[in-house]
């Protein structure tokens, strides 16, 4: 694919799609951290885990994300389906901090996962010994937050 023509038509198709998750992300959100503050970011990984485009959000969200990818895509090897939804905050998995929730949705073509759609926002509190996003005081990473890889298989309804 060295068409330079096809080239660009898919490199700005691919950029719109991560900009446009990125404008529901804005019109969805609750949270002033993401709707005010902006602080998520977008992204499509393709099947071997390699970022193929990414929205202009937050730029250090992305620099992980192919790890992240990896790691849920290695962990539920064999077990992807469609319709599920993966749920990441595991710094030692791809993530950039604990506040930080991943989300993951496969794209299938056919029988076969094709891309990752991914979506790395900052939550303000998620538990732990302390309030808000950092505990000062934490001297291992697990004292700070729980930190974990989840699956939600959705239908027309969740069941999780």
């Amino acid at each position: 694919m060295s068409d330079p023509v096809t080239v660009s038509v898919l490199t700005h198709r691919l950029e719109a799609i991560v900009q446009e998750m990125g404008e529901a992300m804005l019109r969805t959100a609750y949270s002033q951290i993401l709707n005010s503050s902006r602080d998520f970011s977008t992204a499509l990984c393709d099947a071997q885990a390699r970022l193929i485009a990414q929205a202009e959000h937050v730029p250090i969200h992305v620099g992980a994300i192919p790890w992240a990818v990896e790691s849920v895509r290695d962990a539920f090897k064999g077990r992807v389906r469609p319709g599920d939804v993966y749920l990441l905050n595991d710094p030692y998995h791809g993530n950039n901090h604990l506040p930080d929730l991943t989300a993951f949705v496969p794209v299938f073509v056919g029988d076969e996962v094709a891309f990752w759609s991914v979506n790395r926002a900052h939550q303000s509190d998620i538990g732990g010994s302390t309030h808000g996003a950092y505990n000062p005081g934490a001297t291992a990473c697990g004292s700070r937050r729980s930190s974990s890889t989840t699956r939600a298989s959705c239908g027309t309804t969740c069941s999780g």
